[in-house]
């Protein structure tokens, strides 16, 4: 192979790494939530984000989470406008999340969601290529998390307007966990100069 087919060859493989997609997430630590739903049956709105139930307590975006009991899940009730709004601390480039439906019975899971982001805390956006609906948690099982991915946004903050919970009469919803991932920034591409 002479120089120029090498260089030529260097430049091509450059180029292709600097152009692929990043698919690369990095889980974001420290996210703390609020609702307006309360906490029923001595549930805790904190146990969606503390890693709770997943192994050894630590947050992950893939890990299998524990059959929901009030120490590791929340449920709250259903009215209008209910909302949950996740703060990441930090401005963030999200590209997905995954999420652990309530799971001691299947019929108290988030269904219908509206997704939003915002920047301030205030004003929110619909999270475009974001989930409308979750599907049903495992049945009194463990769980592996359902995984959401979209184009990335910059957020501060993510809501979660729930519209109904996954089939019970009874004006509940619940989850067990929710993390967010952070997809990096894609690499700019530059040409290579010829020798």
């Amino acid at each position: 192979m002479n120089k120029k087919n090498l260089t030529i060859g260097l430049a091509t493989l450059v180029l292709s790494i600097a152009n692929a997609p990043n698919a690369q997430a990095a889980l974001i630590n420290g996210v703390t939530v609020t609702t307006n739903m309360g906490a029923l049956l001595g549930t805790n709105i904190n146990n969606i984000v503390n890693g709770v139930g997943l192994p050894g307590d630590i947050p992950s975006l893939t890990e299998t989470h524990a059959v929901g009991s009030p120490s590791n899940a929340w449920i709250g009730t259903l009215s209008t406008n209910n909302l949950i709004t996740f703060n990441l601390n930090g401005s963030y480039n999200l590209g997905g999340f995954s999420l652990w439906n309530f799971n001691p019975t299947t019929t108290f899971g988030v269904r219908g969601v509206n997704i939003l982001t915002s920047i301030d805390g205030t004003n929110f956006t619909t999270l475009a290529g974001a989930p409308t609906q979750f599907a049903d948690g495992a049945d009194n099982a463990p769980e592996s998390p359902e995984q959401f991915s979209f184009a990335p946004v910059t957020a501060s903050f993510v809501r979660f307007q729930v519209l109904t919970n996954t089939g019970n009469s009874r004006p509940q919803a619940g989850l067990l966990e929710v993390q967010f991932d952070s997809a990096s920034a894609t690499v700019s591409s530059t040409a290579v100069p010829e020798p």
